[in-house]
């Protein structure tokens, strides 16, 4: 069984991941905002004209994120957003003779469109890609795989995702325990469980390179490969391994992981930082939380009890109303009423869950909720001292939809796991942090510590 000495135990030895000789430009599709989690000094798009995307393979990085908001599409919209997306990231790569990798990140818990997203980039593709690579890891948020199964810290157990609340979600939900089966049920039996290849803890730490090299030799065909790892060093040491295979070998790999590979293979990997070294107003702060997992209603409720910080709750049943937006208008004037006197407020969805038995209509009942919570910061005509999003598609939406950020830059984390962006020029408040705080990371008092960091 997964325990602590084991994520914790380390080989100590010293090996060197050559980033620098890897000449690829590293695009990660990110299917909402909380993936850069764990990187800094890079440039974030929401759209991806070839324009932008020009803009994008010129940045010096070696990294770069296009929020696709993916999670909150049905299937047929995710797509089409991902042929788009394939095509347009081709022809710059080919107008600018610079070749890459995509990096399809999704979230820890396995929700979002798992396997459907790599098919449609591989199937677009003018050279389908010889496999992809499967690494939910997100070690910040207590995500590890391990013996192909991948686990999340509980009430201080770690159990398989598959036994937790993230797998009865009402769009995304899953019953298999291992990976390998995971992704047969994922692909509808596309890919059987036993095609999927594996590379071990024991290989990793081992440092059986020539093996972990032999498996990437036998990759064709897009190939399904689940990766285990439980600490940075474990991660490190596979892209160590990727690296130097890709050094000598032209074959074209793809990656739908979270949050720990990407820091991994990323040149700035992230770091703590202070918001208080930027500028402020004296008006009040904002907090949404769209989030309804069990996380997140503990952190509010911790929030509440322990922060003196005025509170609006947002039924969630009003979007079902003819007067919606009448309700949408009052809550937008309470807010202003409370940031003007230089007061913060925190927003927040009834913690009921609308279910139908239709999964599209679900997520639509969930992004119909996320516009209302979004258009009262669209609507403000005051700028806030802060915003703080909690949950992916209501932080996309405030970032894309209230805060009409195109080019945004990762600028570190505010507390492990939760990413602040630096608006940019276009944005309705310009040159803002703007703190994206993941529905299912940090412990019961954390959203409370990184409210008071802002206060």
């Amino acid at each position: 069984m997964l325990n602590k000495d084991l994520i914790n135990q380390r080989v100590n030895d010293t090996f060197s991941k050559e980033l620098e000789s890897l000449d690829y430009k590293i695009v990660v599709l990110d299917d909402d905002p909380t993936g850069t989690q764990t990187v800094k000094d890079l440039p974030v798009y929401t759209d991806w004209t070839e324009s932008l995307l020009t803009d994008a393979f010129e940045q010096p990085n070696n990294m770069f994120y296009i929020l696709t908001n993916s999670r909150a599409l049905n299937a047929l919209e995710t797509t089409q957003l991902h042929q788009e997306l394939s095509k347009n990231i081709e022809n710059v790569s080919q107008k600018l003779n610079k070749p890459y990798l995509i990096i399809s990140r999704g979230d820890s818990t396995l929700r979002g469109h798992f396997y459907l997203e790599p098919k449609v980039l591989n199937e677009t593709a003018t050279k389908p890609f010889n496999a992809v690579f499967y690494l939910p890891e997100f070690f910040e948020g207590d995500r590890y795989t391990y013996k192909g199964i991948h686990y999340l810290k509980e009430d201080n157990q770690y159990i398989p995702v598959s036994e937790s609340e993230f797998a009865n979600d009402t769009t995304f939900g899953f019953d298999s325990t291992s990976m390998a089966d995971f992704i047969e049920e994922k692909s509808q039996g596309e890919i059987k469980s036993e095609n999927v290849f594996h590379i071990t803890l024991d290989q990793i730490r081992n440092r059986e390179k020539e093996q972990i090299l032999n498996t990437f030799g036998d990759l064709n065909n897009f190939d399904a490969v689940v990766v285990d790892a439980l600490n940075d060093e474990d991660m490190n040491y596979f892209t160590t391994c990727l690296v130097e295979y890709l050094k000598y070998h032209n074959k074209k790999f793809i990656f739908r992981t979270a949050a720990s590979f990407v820091k991994s293979i990323c040149e700035t990997p992230g770091e703590i930082i202070n918001l208080q070294n930027y500028k402020k107003n004296n008006n009040g702060g904002i907090i949404i939380v769209g989030s309804h997992v069990k996380k997140s209603s503990s952190q509010l409720k911790h929030l509440l009890e322990n922060a003196n910080i005025n509170a609006i709750e947002f039924d969630v049943k009003a979007v079902t109303q003819s007067n919606f937006q009448d309700y949408i208008d009052k809550l937008t004037t309470e807010v202003e009423n409370i940031i003007t006197k230089g007061k913060d407020v925190v927003i927040y969805t009834s913690r009921d869950v609308i279910k139908t038995g239709d999964l599209t209509n679900n997520l639509s009942i969930s992004t119909n909720i996320s516009n209302g919570l979004v258009s009262i910061i669209k609507r403000l005509s005051i700028q806030p001292n802060f915003i703080i999003a909690k949950g992916g598609i209501t932080s996309s939406d405030v970032a894309t939809k209230g805060l009409n950020i195109k080019k945004a830059k990762v600028i570190g984390q505010i507390t492990k796991g939760v990413p602040v962006w630096l608006t940019g020029k276009e944005a309705k408040y310009h040159h803002m942090p703007y703190v994206i705080f993941p529905g299912n990371v940090g412990e019961v008092d954390t959203l409370t510590k990184v409210y008071k960091l802002n206060s």
